[in-house]
């Protein structure tokens, strides 16, 4: 029988098996306190064990608009609580250049292939790898291990392989959300530079669930997105 840590965290499997349950997160996005639209996660069990994450933010701001959408395909490795990414995608339309990837993650070779070039991607995998939209729910299953800390190799929705790093900022925050109020975990990104800022919240009593996100731009907010309903 599974048991916990020693420091009272729960073990690998607990973790993953804890974590990874179906939800539907809505959440409202709003930009100096003002409407500026909406968005979702909805993870689900696929067919052949795997798992389907699927993301979209649709945002308007007077004659500007913004629509992103992702989907990433993965398996769970049990063994080592981790998510391994089969197939990601990624498409943003609106105002300027419309951008699209379309990434295939080969496990046995470990390379990623561009299915719309047929091109593979010049990416190290020679450890742990993640797409840009799965990290998150990693970053969940990590919190929920105890880390405070966390280093992700990842492909971007460029094509392109990136290091995302995060932070514990603060354990325990009050939120008062349009689903409710809710207390939550901050975790801030790490960047090389201090010009763009995102912060998350994740909120233990709820699956740790993603809870609320800010995006700063030279200290300016430039969208705070905020749950408003999850079914589980």
């Amino acid at each position: 029988m599974s048991s916990a840590s020693a420091d009272g965290h729960p073990n690998a499997e607990q973790t993953i098996e804890q974590s990874m349950k179906p939800y539907r997160a809505n959440y409202v996005i709003t930009r100096d306190d003002s409407d500026y639209g909406k968005g979702y996660r909805i993870l689900e069990k696929s067919p052949e064990d795997a798992w389907q994450l699927r993301t979209k933010s649709d945002i308007s701001w007077f004659i500007l608009s913004d629509t992103r959408e992702a989907r990433s395909v993965f398996i769970v490795d049990k063994e080592n609580s981790r998510l391994e990414p089969r197939e990601f995608t990624y498409m943003r339309t609106g105002t300027g250049s419309d951008k699209s990837f379309h990434g295939e993650f080969i496990a046995d070779s470990k390379k990623v292939r561009n299915i719309d070039t047929g091109r593979m991607l010049d990416v190290n995998w020679k450890a742990a790898l993640f797409d840009e939209a799965n990290v998150t729910e990693q970053l969940r299953i990590d919190l929920a291990k105890g880390a405070e800390s966390f280093e992700y190799r990842v492909v971007n929705e460029k094509g392109e392989e990136d290091e995302y790093r995060f932070k514990v900022l603060a354990k325990e925050q009050q939120l008062s959300l349009p689903y409710g109020d809710v207390e939550a975990i901050k975790v801030g990104r790490i960047r090389d530079n201090n010009r763009r800022q995102t912060f998350f919240w994740f909120a233990p009593e709820i699956n740790y669930v993603m809870v609320q996100m800010q995006q700063f731009k030279e200290g300016d907010e430039q969208a705070t997105m905020s749950l408003k309903k999850l079914s589980m």
